[in-house]
């Protein structure tokens, strides 16, 4: 798909930093792509994005035109993460990478590259796995106290190792990505955990979902992983945090990247961006009066 594909249109405003990284304990160094538009304020906020591929497969560059366009249309710095993949780095070493940049941006000393970043709100964010991860994080950050990130936005989230939710079985050959994948990924990524996975391993096995930042969740309609989407998304609200749940119906796992150009696609960014606005505290764009009602107050 990749190969066949044209290059990303980038937003002319936007100045991309390939060579940055952010140290772990181990000395292990966590390569991080950061996008910002020149004209970026000293207090925006930030948003860490994490890109999907079932936690084997994907590279942060395949979201460089969905993290310029977030750069450029809200006007803040996106740090998008190199994460390390399993099966060669099973869990938790991806979930190390990300926890490590996102520990980075919201600790008081910062160094080095991250100077080119505002000092405002992070919000994280993901797609797939890397939905998962995000979600992880987010968890993770709350159980160490630091309640840190604005939001947490979760695209089509994948979170569930057991791999019980009724759509695993209803769209087990759903196209993209079916339940034989995940199936696969999640051996990978955490081997025999994954019938009882650790919490940050397995988001949905986490029975406490209280304290958790605001979330944006986006759910596929054809897609294996809808219902633990869902699920995530309604037990997060039940434990008392502020969600937005859309499920999208008839497309596809990944669909946001796969056909950006649709409708569903174009109507799920423009919620992640206004989701964006709202957590950092800016202000969000107001859809178009419909026709009848312009008429109707004239």
């Amino acid at each position: 798909m990749r190969a066949t594909a044209p290059p990303p249109r980038l937003p002319e405003d936007v100045e991309t930093h390939y060579d940055c990284s952010i140290p772990l304990g181990d000395g292990h160094q966590v390569p991080v792509r950061i996008h910002v538009p020149r004209d970026l304020a000293h207090d925006a906020p930030t948003l860490v994005w994490i890109h999907g591929g079932g936690y084997v497969v994907g590279t942060a560059d395949e979201d460089d035109a969905l993290c310029a366009r977030i750069a450029s249309d809200i006007g803040i710095g996106v740090v998008s993460v190199e994460y390390r993949l399993a099966p060669e780095h099973p869990f938790p070493q991806g979930l190390d990478d990300c926890h490590a940049v996102v520990s980075a941006l919201v600790d008081a000393h910062r160094a080095g590259t991250l100077a080119l970043l505002g000092t405002g709100k992070v919000v994280i964010g993901g797609g797939s796995a890397g939905a998962g991860l995000a979600a992880a994080v987010a968890l993770r950050l709350r159980d160490e106290g630091r309640l840190a990130l604005a939001g947490q936005i979760l695209l089509y989230p994948f979170i569930d190792s057991t791999l019980r939710s009724p759509s695993m079985t209803s769209f087990a050959d759903s196209a993209i990505f079916n339940a034989h994948d995940a199936e696969v990924c999640w051996e990978h990524y955490l081997g025999d955990q994954r019938f009882t996975p650790p919490v940050y391993g397995s988001p949905t096995a986490a029975t406490d979902l209280s304290g958790l930042p605001p979330a944006y969740v986006a759910a596929a309609g054809a897609d294996c992983l809808h219902d633990e989407a869902v699920d995530y998304a309604l037990r997060m609200r039940a434990a008392g945090v502020s969600v937005e749940l859309h499920s999208f119906a008839d497309v596809p796992h990944g669909f946001t990247g796969v056909a950006p150009w649709t409708t569903a696609s174009r109507r799920a960014i423009a919620g992640v961006v206004d989701a964006i606005r709202r957590f950092s505290g800016l202000q969000e764009v107001s859809p178009p009066t419909p026709a009848l009602a312009a008429a109707h107050e004239e």
